[in-house]
């Protein structure tokens, strides 16, 4: 029959997993948010001295770490000036439904009027595809791939170079870059049909033996010279064989009852600490009540019980740590013993009503 602590071992260590994640996680969010807070600071500054193209990249860290609808405003600003008018586009249209999701509706009015007034400056690309295409083509727009239903559709892009990929299996890759700067410009790029034929690989080494195909005089050859007449050289030797590495002697646990001994000493030797701060925590804030003797302090016996179970924690994990350890060491399997020897002596946790120890069986 399992023993009680065996039974609740499990989710006495999620409990430790989940309040270490929990309070780990809160730290995180913290540092996230004044981080963020930090960086939108210093790209305002920037943007203050019309330093943008500084300041943009700030904003997205910002935006990442911690999303508001006024980093994305200020960021939308920060693409526009820069010129990076699509990205400002799309970013005012992004700020203008998460405003009306929060019922801003003068951030909505103001963000749509910004996306409106930048449409007419706006470059539009169309990629298309031949009727024909195989069907695992793959087209790419500056390394992202361009999905078949965007192909033949005017996409607003940001100025500046733009490369186009295409490719598929067994045929020829295709590429183009074409540069846009003109506001307002409409660009088609036509992906041809891709010819048959795999890119070139690299020619494989000659052959051991073979002369190169240089059209001069091939080296000589290491060791003796070919005799005359054609015959055949004598067969060389080949390297000595490597000895196999010796077997790796199989390990065990030392004791595995010392072992999980001591990790049900330890969990239970952290649940008491955690209990023992907990009532310390609480002692400071107990009023003092009256009962039949007087007056009692109810937080003095806040405090007396957080301080047993603090000695008690700390005593639990004392014993427990060292048995899970030596426990757990690992030691060779000696092949001289037989399997039938008598396994070695190990502590078992013996809990009771009123007691609690450990009892070596032998």
């Amino acid at each position: 029959m399992t023993s009680l602590p065996m039974q609740h071992l499990g989710r006495l260590l999620a409990l430790a997993t989940f309040l270490a994640a929990l309070v780990g996680g809160a730290r995180d969010a913290r540092a996230d948010t004044a981080a963020a807070q930090a960086l939108f600071d210093a790209a305002r500054q920037l943007m203050a001295q019309g330093k943008h193209a500084d300041a943009c990249p700030k904003l997205e860290e910002s935006q990442r770490l911690d999303p508001g609808i006024g980093t994305q405003f200020n960021l939308a600003v920060c693409y526009e000036q820069v010129g990076r008018t699509a990205s400002a586009w799309s970013t005012f249209l992004d700020v203008a439904g998460a405003a009306r999701a929060a019922g801003q509706a003068e951030r909505e009015k103001v963000a749509r009027q910004r996306a409106t007034a930048l449409e007419p400056r706006l470059i539009r690309l169309t990629i298309t595809a031949p009727a024909d295409a195989p069907a695992d083509l793959q087209v790419k727009r500056d390394g992202a791939v361009v999905g078949r239903a965007q192909w033949g559709i005017p996409v607003p892009v940001d100025p500046g170079k733009h490369t186009i990929e295409a490719s598929a299996a067994g045929r020829a890759p295709f590429a183009k870059t074409v540069e846009l700067t003109r506001a307002g410009a409409a660009e088609a790029v036509a992906i041809p049909p891709l010819a048959a034929g795999a890119p070139a690989r690299a020619a494989a080494p000659p052959a051991s033996g073979a002369a190169p195909a240089t059209g001069g005089a091939a080296p000589p050859a290491s060791g003796p010279a070919r005799p005359a007449g054609g015959a055949a050289l004598a067969p060389v030797a080949g390297p000595a064989p490597v000895p196999a590495a010796p077997a790796r002697p199989q390990m065990r646990r030392r004791s595995k009852g010392m072992m999980v001994t001591g990790i049900v000493l330890t969990s239970i030797g952290a649940v008491a600490l955690i209990g023992g701060g907990l009532a310390f925590a609480s002692a400071d804030s107990g009023d003092p009540v009256e009962d039949e003797f007087g007056y009692l302090d109810e937080g003095e016996s806040a405090a007396d019980a957080g301080a047993a179970l603090v000695v008690g924690g700390l005593i639990f994990a004392g014993v427990g740590i060292p048995l899970a350890i030596i426990g757990g060491r690992k030691v060779p399997v000696e092949p001289a013993k037989s399997a039938a020897a008598a396994p070695a002596p190990s502590p078992e946790l013996v809990l009771g009503p009123r007691y609690a120890g450990l009892r070596w069986s032998m």
